[in-house]
């Protein structure tokens, strides 16, 4: 029963994921259709009743993993934003 949330959670995150890797959208809209692609499956689940605790972690176990290891592999973003965030924090400890 669980195991088609997980694929649920492995299919939304792998497609969220490269819905950024191959459109190129203003930052706004394109974090609104990818938030909105990553969380389908639990929308779907609790309109359809069916959304439990363990259902949710069962899907994020799924879509998280597989969508950070797409936005680290393919997209290569998110260690450039962890570089930049460094950065920034750097230059706000100056005097």
């Amino acid at each position: 029963m669980t195991l088609w949330v997980l694929a649920a959670g492995i299919a939304a995150g792998a497609a969220s994921a490269l819905y950024l890797a191959y459109n190129y959208n203003p930052i706004l809209l394109n974090g609104t259709i990818h938030a909105a692609i990553f969380a389908s499956g639990l929308v779907a689940m609790y309109f359809a009743k069916r959304l439990s605790a363990r259902k949710a972690g069962w899907y994020i176990a799924g879509a998280l993993p597989v969508h950070l290891a797409i936005h680290f592999a393919l997209i290569g973003d998110l260690a450039q934003l962890i570089g930049v965030s460094h950065i920034l924090l750097n230059f706000s400890s100056l005097p």
